[in-house]
C-alpha cells in the first residue's frame, strides 16, 4: 500500500491477491490507508484471486454479472466520467499447471467468447492484467493468434515491449480501443519494490470523473459541564412548569415538560455539530518515519544507479518487519485496555476483523420496521402458547388448560387501582435512578437530580394524573431500540 501511495496511483489492478472470502481483516487494513477495494477471490482452490484498488475520491461500481471462465479470471467495474463511461476489466490468466490444465488454445477460445460479449456492453473497455502471453515475440504462434484476436475486435495493446517480469517477457498488458488509446500518456515500468515477481505498470489517463460525495462524518453533542445549575434552576422557576393549568391532560403535561426543558437546554447548553477527523496512524512513530525516509532515499539512489539495490531491500524488509511489530503491539495494548468493557472490546474486534456492525437491518420506514419486530416476537409468543395448548390437550384432554394453569401454577392478581405519590416518594425514586439517560430525554438524569425540587410540581402532576386516569402518556411510548442480531 505504501508503494502505491508513493507512486501516486489512483486505480490499481492486482492479480494473484491470495485473498479469500473470509479475509475481512485484510480488507479493513487496506481501507485504513484511504483506499477501497473490489475483490474477487478464487473460489475452489488456494492462490490466485484478482482485485481493484482505488482511492476514496473515486467511485467504482462493480459488475457482479460477469460470466465465469475456466482458463482465466475476470472482473469488471464501471467508472463514470463527465463525457462517457469506462468499463475497467481486470484479467488474470494463470500459467498451465497440474492443477490448472488449461492451455493457450483454451484461453484464446474463451477469451474470444468474452470479447464478443464485451463489445455489446455499454462503456469504453479498458482491459489490463497478467495475460502470461509473451507479446514481445509477436511471431510465435499463440502471441500472434492473441494479437490477431485483438485486432479482430478493434483493440490495441499499449504496453511497451519491455520486461514486466523478473525473468523477462512482456506479460502484463493494457488493452483499449484506438480512441481511448490516444488519451493514454507514457508508460512507466517500475521494478518491484515488493516481493512480487511482476513489475508495476504505470500509465496516465486524463479523465474528468465525478467524485463521490465526501464521506464526512459529524457528531452532535452538548457541553453539559458548561451549564450553570443555579441559572438553570432560576429559569425553571420562571417557566411554565411552575404555573401550569391543572386541568390539562397528561399528554399535554408531558408535551409541556419536554418542550420547556428542551428550550432551556438549547439556551444553556446548545447542540454543537462537530466534524470527526480521521485519526493518524497511531503506531507510525518517529522511529518508523525515520526508517521510511531512509528507505525512500535508498530506493531513489538505486533507481538512479547511485545506490545498491540490496541496501534498499534491506531497509524495505526492516521497515515492513518493524511496522508489523508496532501495529500488532498497538492493537494488543488497545484490546488489553478494553478487557473490562465487553461492548468496547467487541467494537474494536469487529473493526479489526472487518465485520461492519449494523444496529438495525436495512430499512426505508422505521415505523414499519418496528411493527415487523413487534409482529415477530408476538408470533413467537403465540406459537409457544399454541404448542403448550396442543401438548396439554394430548396429556389431559378433559381438563381445560386455563383452569389447569390457574389452579396448579399460579393465582392471578389484578391491579385495579393505584395510590397517588407525594413529593417524598418522588425524591426517593429520583435519587435512586441511574445517571444513564436516553437521547429522547429532554435533560440528562444528573441534571434532573439537581433540579428535582424545582421540577417536583410538574412531575407529581404527570405521575398522579397518569395513575388516577389509567392513561400512559403517548409522548413516553417512544423508545430507541438497538437489537443485537444473532444471525445475518
Amino acid at each position: 500500500m505504501e508503494h502505491l501511495l508513493e507512486m501516486d496511483c489512483d486505480v490499481c489492478f492486482i492479480q494473484e491477491t491470495f485473498l479469500r472470502d473470509g479475509d475481512k481483516a485484510k480488507l479493513a487494513e487496506i481501507k485504513e490507508y484511504g483506499w477501497n477495494i473490489l475483490s474477487d477471490p478464487r473460489k475452489h482452490r488456494s492462490g490466485g484471486g484478482i482485485a481493484m484498488l482505488y482511492k476514496n475520491n473515486i467511485h467504482l461500481k462493480s459488475n457482479t454479472k460477469v460470466t465465469k471462465y475456466k482458463s482465466f479470471q475476470v472482473m469488471e467495474s464501471l467508472l463514470t466520467t463527465s463525457t462517457d463511461m469506462v468499463r475497467l476489466v481486470n484479467i488474470y490468466r494463470p500459467p498451465y499447471t497440474k492443477k490448472a490444465r488449461f492451455t493457450e488454445c483454451d484461453f484464446l477460445r474463451e477469451f474470444e467468447d468474452y470479447l464478443e460479449n464485451l463489445v455489446t456492453k455499454p462503456g469504453v473497455p479498458v482491459l489490463a492484467g497478467d495475460f502470461n502471453f509473451h507479446v514481445e515475440r509477436p511471431g510465435d504462434h499463440y502471441p500472434k493468434k492473441f494479437l490477431e484476436l485483438l485486432e479482430q475486435y478493434q483493440l490495441q495493446q499499449h504496453v511497451p515491449v519491455v520486461p514486466t517480469h523478473e525473468q523477462g517477457g512482456t506479460l502484463d498488458l493494457v488493452i483499449t480501443g484506438e480512441s481511448f488509446g490516444k488519451k493514454i500518456g507514457s508508460f512507466d515500468i517500475c521494478k518491484s519494490r515488493t516481493k512480487s515477481d511482476h513489475f508495476l505498470v504505470l500509465f496516465d489517463v486524463t479523465l474528468v470523473v465525478n467524485p463521490p460525495g465526501k464521506e464526512e462524518k459529524f457528531t452532535n453533542y452538548r457541553r453539559f459541564k458548561s451549564i450553570d445549575i443555579d441559572n438553570f434552576k432560576t429559569d425553571i422557576l420562571s417557566s411554565g412548569l411552575r404555573n401550569f393549568d391543572e386541568s390539562m391532560s397528561v399528554d399535554d403535561a408531558v408535551s409541556l415538560y419536554d418542550s420547556v426543558l428542551t428550550k432551556l437546554m438549547d439556551d444553556h447548553c446548545p447542540v454543537i455539530k462537530k466534524k470527526l477527523k480521521k485519526k493518524p496512524t497511531p503506531w507510525l512513530d518517529l522511529e518508523l518515519r525515520t526508517l521510511r525516509q531512509k528507505r525512500r532515499a535508498a530506493e531513489r539512489a538505486w533507481r538512479k544507479g547511485k545506490g545498491d539495490r540490496m541496501d534498499y531491500i534491506r531497509l524495505r524488509d526492516e521497515f515492513s518487519r518493524l511496522e508489523f511489530v508496532k501495529r500488532c503491539a498497538h492493537h494488543k495494548e488497545s484490546l488489553r485496555a478494553s478487557s473490562g468493557d465487553t461492548k468496547t472490546l467487541y467494537k474494536k474486534l469487529n473493526r479489526l476483523l472487518g465485520n461492519e456492525s449494523q444496529d438495525l437491518p436495512k430499512h426505508l420506514d422505521s415505523t414499519k420496521l418496528s411493527e415487523d419486530f413487534k409482529d415477530f416476537f408476538s408470533n413467537k409468543v403465540n406459537k409457544i402458547r399454541r404448542d403448550i395448548t396442543a401438548e396439554h390437550s394430548e396429556t389431559d384432554p378433559e381438563e381445560p388448560l386455563t383452569e389447569a394453569i390457574d389452579q396448579k401454577t399460579f393465582k392471578c392478581n389484578e391491579f385495579s387501582s393505584f395510590s397517588a405519590i407525594n413529593s417524598e416518594d418522588l425524591l426517593n425514586l429520583v435519587s435512586k435512578m441511574s445517571n444513564k439517560f436516553c437521547c429522547l430525554d429532554p435533560i440528562p438524569t444528573f441534571l434532573l437530580k439537581d433540579c428535582v425540587d424545582e421540577l417536583t410540581p410538574i412531575l407529581l402532576y404527570i405521575l398522579n394524573k397518569s395513575l388516577t386516569t389509567g392513561s400512559f402518556p403517548v409522548g413516553m411510548k417512544k423508545a430507541v431500540v438497538k437489537p443485537t442480531l444473532k444471525k445475518e
